[in-house]
């Protein structure tokens, strides 16, 4: 009895060790996240100097409710967003129009590669799965938009800043997302 109770207990110890070191350690490179971040936001502002003043349809509902879910789901939801900007703003073919420095957007796109790399990482270390599924068909739907604007107006500079002024939204909202899930695992 004695020795069944003490397996159990060391069981436990160990249940609970594990739960605590997989918090602590399920996504470690999120705290470099901001810096990286804050890099795709200058080269985004160098493509293309000052930002049009130019109404662009943003899901700032999704994300706040992105924000208020578990650490799991913000990180995937910053993963899954990543991969559409990469997506959206991957197409030189059809950026004859803008006077966008090509090295520029190039080292745009690394810095976003390496952000969703690293992300795609720290999502295959957690142990829970996702239950935020929903928001996977909205932000499909919003780039889905997004492109359908590039399209609309034959890929023009006028739409490509627009999509640019978009992206930096998204960027923006999603440095939060990264810095209150970051919080989170600190506490």
């Amino acid at each position: 009895m004695y020795t069944k109770m003490k397996t159990q207990m060391w069981t436990y110890i160990f249940v609970i060790f594990f739960t605590l070191q997989s918090k602590s350690s399920a996504c470690e490179w999120l705290g470099q996240y901001r810096r990286i971040s804050k890099d795709s936001l200058t080269l985004l502002r160098q493509m293309g100097g000052n930002y049009p003043d130019i109404r662009v349809p943003f899901p700032g509902q999704l994300y706040n409710s992105v924000d208020n879910a578990m650490v799991e789901d913000r990180v995937k939801f910053l993963v899954l967003t990543l991969e559409h900007i990469i997506d959206i703003m991957d197409a030189r073919e059809d950026m004859h129009a803008v006077q966008w420095n090509l090295k520029t957007v190039d080292r745009f796109l690394a810095d976003l590669n390496r952000q969703s790399s690293e992300l795609k990482e720290c999502v295959a270390r957690y142990h829970h799965p996702s239950h935020k599924e929903s928001y996977e068909k909205k932000i499909k739907r919003h780039f889905r938009l997004l492109k359908k604007i590039l399209k609309k107006n034959e890929y023009s500079a006028q739409a490509w800043e627009q999509i640019r002024r978009s992206v930096k939204h998204h960027l923006q909202r999603m440095d939060i997302i990264a810095s209150n899930a970051t919080y989170f695992l600190k506490v």
